[in-house]
């Protein structure tokens, strides 16, 4: 569990976040949503330890600045492509930790085999990273964080480069993962996509949090509107599925 009382964060003068109080519950996905510039990304580097912050981050009772234990994989929405390396040498990476780079088991290969073929990476594995499309660098990112077996996987706008059909196989296997027992914490522009697969929303807005709750209950709410200046109508399918869908010229 990661807990978080009066978090504040400025960078550069700027303030980012601020007055933020919120429980983040093992083993759940909690989706933060938001226009640009809400401090999503900000509260995911936090979340991760790598952003300086005043009040208190704790999980499990530790700081997690502090806390240099911790399985925590992150997914970029831009992430620094490096040269000379395989896609499955990159996503090997996320066994170092546990194995040693370069000192892998054939355990660990064999896995990484199958994280390959669950993300529809595995005809790419001999592909030079720099050399993939947005869509396979986005899958060969999510592949790396699988890798890792994380305790927990933060994923920035991890559906922004594919397309419907990618979309949907990425957010399974998270699914899948997070059924496992994989606490997951993820930003995403698209709200349907998030109330379908993640079972908390956090809004926010101008670096503050306007609602928590689950799925069902905030993409009703009057605060999610808020947060996109009464731009978006809800309406609910047949089947009992929520749709947002932007408003045009105001309708």
């Amino acid at each position: 569990m990661i807990v978080i009382k009066d978090l504040a964060v400025s960078l550069s003068g700027k303030e980012i976040l601020k007055d933020i109080s919120l429980t983040i519950t093992e083993g759940l996905w909690s989706c933060l949503v938001g226009p640009n510039g809400a401090g999503k990304t900000t509260l995911l580097k936090v979340l991760l330890g790598t952003t300086p912050y005043s009040g208190s981050v704790k999980s499990n009772g530790v700081e997690v600045f502090r806390n240099q234990k911790r399985n925590v994989a992150f997914v970029p929405q831009q992430p620094q492509i490096p040269q000379g390396m395989t896609v499955a040498e990159y996503v090997m990476l996320g066994r170092a930790k546990k194995d040693g780079w370069g000192n892998e088991s054939a355990k660990s290969r064999d896995f990484i085999a199958e994280v390959l073929a669950q993300t529809n990476l595995y005809g790419l594995h001999k592909q030079m990273v720099s050399h993939l499309s947005g869509g396979e660098m986005q899958r060969t990112l999510i592949a790396r964080a699988l890798a890792q077996e994380p305790e927990l996987i933060l994923l920035d706008e991890p559906t922004s480069a594919l397309d419907l059909h990618h979309q949907i196989d990425v957010l399974n296997n998270l699914q899948f993962l997070q059924k496992s027992g994989v606490t997951i914490v993820s930003t995403m522009h698209d709200i349907t996509l998030a109330a379908m697969y993640a079972e908390r929303i956090v809004v926010m807005q101008s670096g503050r949090v306007l609602a928590d709750g689950s799925s069902t209950e905030i993409i009703h709410s009057a605060e999610l509107r808020t947060a996109f200046d009464n731009r978006i109508n809800v309406f609910t399918l047949d089947s009992g599925r929520p749709v947002v869908v932007a408003k045009k010229d105001g309708k």
